[in-house]
């Protein structure tokens, strides 16, 4: 997964991504309850800032979206990586990180201009 860019204090800004397997498959979310995206400090993932609902927007795709609110956006600071991830859950009781591999992706925020 790429990295994503922001600025700071941005609002409706929506983060589409694509959850695969660790072979690069699609993971089919057509059986999900949920999909949350987590975002933290870089390299400390119990410090979350950011955990908000995704919408599945083709299920079998594994195709989701995240919208930032401008109170998500200001909470994070310009100039800063973040480590971010998706968490799937079904049934309430299987839960799978994606990306699995430590740190997740990363969220690259930039400060406004002016």
């Amino acid at each position: 997964m790429a990295s994503y860019y922001i600025t700071t204090n941005d609002a409706g800004v929506q983060m589409t991504a694509t959850l695969t397997d660790a072979r690069g498959q699609a993971i089919d979310l057509s059986d999900a309850d949920s999909v949350t995206f987590h975002l933290g400090t870089e390299g400390d993932p119990a410090n979350s800032i950011i955990e908000g609902a995704c919408t599945i927007v083709t299920p079998a795709s594994g195709i989701v979206r995240y919208t930032f609110t401008a109170a998500n956006t200001a909470l994070l600071e310009g100039g800063q990586t973040y480590d971010a991830e998706f968490e799937i859950n079904w049934a309430g009781t299987v839960i799978r990180t994606v990306p699995s591999k430590a740190g997740g992706f990363k969220v690259v925020v930039k400060g406004e201009v002016g």
